[in-house]
């Protein structure tokens, strides 16, 4: 251990964590920074009045006054306009004095300014109070685990409206109370991850209403508490998204109540409402203005700027509470027509507007797929609903994000082509009234469907008896009303013509009218006498056209009832037709209908 007022080297437990702390910073890859409004440098690298080295721990004054604690021993205290002070507490370990200030808080009342030393070496004096302008006024706190104590030093510090002082004993995982003159008054916490519980928590904060805000480090979180306490929320979990942090180190409450966290592991600040909603954030890994490395602390002011101990950098950064955001506009929700596999599609972000500065970046994406960049943007889109989010940022560091669905839809049936009537005949020399037909397919086309499901009924290889049977055929592409054609398959008789004595048209049969014809046919093998249709055969006048070759017809029989048979010896059908004697002098067509819906005409002039 140290004598008082020595200079001889020394370790600090924060400056240990630190060391992963800046090799967590080289491997952090989390997004870029939000909005960052960065004003100046406070305080840059060295140990001259208003410079620092490796600066830990910041406080606001009601008057908007900077103090700032660091490794050169010392807490410095600088104008709201960021101009040098004074400096106190330098050098040493005896009362007065401070290795490694920790933590700084200023009454908001009094004035009064209470600095931690976070040498864990040290073994009295921990906690130490200083009027408004530096001068010691007493101390307390001794190394161990009892009230009052503390194991490893002391970390942040912060005062209530009634003017008590609270502690992170960070060794013991707890939280401290005392009176405004180091009388200790309640303790809470322990190790653990339940609510109220700790694991070496640093920073701390109060606001208006005396809530407690504890920066929960090693489990990567915020806990709020009253005064007495009682648990009332926490948010934050170990990661680098918004709201996650990575080892969160310091914690502010600005004016309105809300809450700043000096994300340390993931070089940042993060921005809370009250409740730990998040606001926004800024910082990422770096060196450049708005870039941290490790951050310790942050303090925000009455007017909303912010302070941040960018520790590694060994400075503290100034920014500004921030301009307008932008506003992303992704335009109108979109219901386009399908144009095919893809359809093209207009993006329209123009509609955005700039907060601070002018937008400077379009980019538009479709959950976790970019689709482009730009304020317009043409994009091929598939069938069904798509949503799409447009980032914007301006050159004030704002973001912006706004959605817009594109639903590509098909409304337009499907063309289907049926194929022309299908006409068959009956196999040769059989019996068979019906057979299989093999058609040609009915096909269609759809400008967005890759696939349409064509159906007819009945099926290609179906069965079909003799005459003419409809085929129905359908289409459909899965969204819009099925595409319908008909198309008919007619199956017909083996018929080759009239037999002798009856001869074909265009010829005129010349017969003695009130004898009966016999009219003779082949259908190509016995199809039974139920061949003609309802109605068949009939006769009917025609004019007699005396430039038509005329046959005398010489086979006729006796008059008798009309009548069909069959004679297989010759594969024949004999239709006799009985003909009425007032026919004399007048010609008449026989019309012969099958079932199978064909049609055979003979002229006859009678004498």
């Amino acid at each position: 251990m140290k004598s008082p007022g020595t200079s001889t080297p020394r370790t600090y437990h924060w400056l240990l964590l630190f060391v992963p702390i800046v090799a967590a910073a080289l491997l952090w890859t989390g997004a870029a920074s939000a909005s960052c409004n960065f004003l100046s440098i406070l305080a840059p690298i060295g140990s001259g009045d208003g410079q620092v080295l490796t600066p830990r721990a910041i406080a606001i004054d009601p008057s908007d006054n900077v103090f700032v604690a660091d490794q050169n021993d010392r807490v410095q205290k600088f104008n709201s306009s960021g101009v040098f002070q004074f400096k106190f507490g330098t050098g040493g370990s005896g009362t007065g004095s401070v290795v490694a200030p920790s933590g700084v808080a200023v009454n908001r009342t009094t004035g009064d300014i209470y600095v931690t030393d976070g040498f864990p070496e040290r073994t009295s004096g921990i906690v130490q109070k200083f009027n408004s302008s530096g001068v010691f006024q007493l101390a307390w706190g001794t190394s161990g685990s009892g009230n009052g104590q503390f194991l490893n030093g002391a970390g942040g510090v912060a005062v209530d409206s009634a003017g008590n002082v609270y502690v992170t004993d960070l060794g013991n995982h707890r939280i401290e109370k005392f009176t405004s003159g180091g009388s200790f008054i309640m303790a809470w916490g322990g190790s653990g991850t339940g609510n109220g519980q700790f694991s070496g928590p640093e920073g701390i904060a109060i606001d208006a209403t005396d809530n407690v805000y504890i920066a929960d480090t090693g489990n990567h979180r915020i806990q709020k508490f009253n005064t007495s306490g009682t648990f009332v929320t926490k948010w934050g979990t170990n990661g680098t998204g918004d709201g996650q942090f990575d080892t969160p180190w310091g914690v502010s409450v600005d004016g309105v109540g809300d809450v700043y966290v000096a994300d340390t592991n993931n070089n940042r600040i993060q921005k809370f409402s009250p409740t730990g909603t998040f606001i926004t954030s800024c910082g990422t890994s770096g060196t450049g203005n708005g870039e941290f490395s490790g951050p310790q602390d942050v303090g925000a002011d009455s007017t909303g700027n912010y302070y941040v101990a960018d520790t590694g950098n060994d400075r503290v950064q100034k920014f500004g509470a921030g301009g307008a955001a932008p506003v992303a506009n992704a335009g109108t929700d979109q219901t386009v027509e399908c144009g095919g596999a893809t359809t093209s599609v207009t993006l329209d972000g123009t509609g955005s507007t700039p907060g601070t500065g002018t937008i400077n970046s379009y980019s538009w994406a479709e959950g976790a797929t970019p689709l482009g960049t730009g304020s317009t943007l043409m994009v091929s889109l598939s069938k069904g609903s798509h949503t799409i989010t447009l980032t914007v940022t301006d050159t004030g560091g704002g973001s912006d994000t706004d959605d817009v669905v594109v639903n590509i839809v098909d409304t337009t049936q499907p063309v289907i082509t049926c194929p022309a009537d299908v006409v068959v005949s009956l196999p040769p020399n059989s019996s068979a009234t019906s057979m299989v037909v093999n058609y040609p397919a009915v096909t269609a086309t759809d400008g967005c469907s890759a696939t349409v499901n064509v159906t007819s009924n009945p099926a290609s290889g179906s069965v079909f008896p003799i005459g003419s049977t409809t085929v129905h055929a359908s289409a459909d592409d899965g969204t819009t009303t099925p595409s319908t054609c008909s198309f008919k398959v007619i199956v017909q008789y083996d018929f080759a013509g009239f037999f002798q004595p009856v001869d074909n048209l265009p010829v005129f049969n010349v017969v003695q009218a009130g004898r009966a014809i016999p009219v003779k046919f082949s259908l190509s093998g016995n199809k039974g006498l139920g061949i003609f249709a309802a109605g068949s055969p009939s006769s009917g006048p025609i004019a007699c056209n005396s430039s038509d070759p005329a046959v005398e017809l010489t086979e006729t029989v006796t008059a008798g009832g009309s009548s069909l048979s069959y004679d297989p010896a010759t594969d024949r059908y004999i239709y006799i037709w009985k003909t009425d004697p007032s026919w004399a002098g007048t010609c008449r067509q026989l019309v012969v209908e099958l079932n199978d819906g064909t049609i055979h005409r003979a002229n006859f002039r009678f004498k």
